[in-house]
């Protein structure tokens, strides 16, 4: 049966992740980097987004929400985990100073 080779998606996961690491390299700096944190982000924008599923594997088109809905939805996502971490703030893990991808800093 064909669905085993097909994956479904939720189109805006992709989207979340591009512009919560867009956001999190520009804006908001001092963000918490540790994994509950950023999951949380993810969650709690993909909650706010309507879901979009669809296969796997659609080339040339575009899926998903629109990029400002996407903007807006990490925004209040991060200002929600910034505001209320699912951890003391004394255990937050702030970003090193040369980059996100890098192994991150306690505070």
């Amino acid at each position: 049966m064909a669905i085993r080779d097909c994956q479904v998606v939720n189109a805006n996961y992709e989207r979340v992740l591009a512009v919560m690491d867009k956001f999190l390299g520009e804006r908001y700096r001092n963000v918490c980097s540790c994994p509950r944190c950023m999951n949380d982000i993810v969650a709690i924008a993909l909650n706010y987004l309507p879901p979009h599923y669809i296969v796997e594997g659609g080339i040339g088109k575009e899926y998903g929400s629109p990029w400002v809905m996407v903007e807006s939805a990490v925004s209040e996502a991060i200002d929600r985990v910034v505001e209320y971490p699912n951890h003391s703030r004394m255990e937050a893990v702030r970003p090193s100073a040369d980059a996100r991808g890098s192994d991150p800093v306690p505070s």
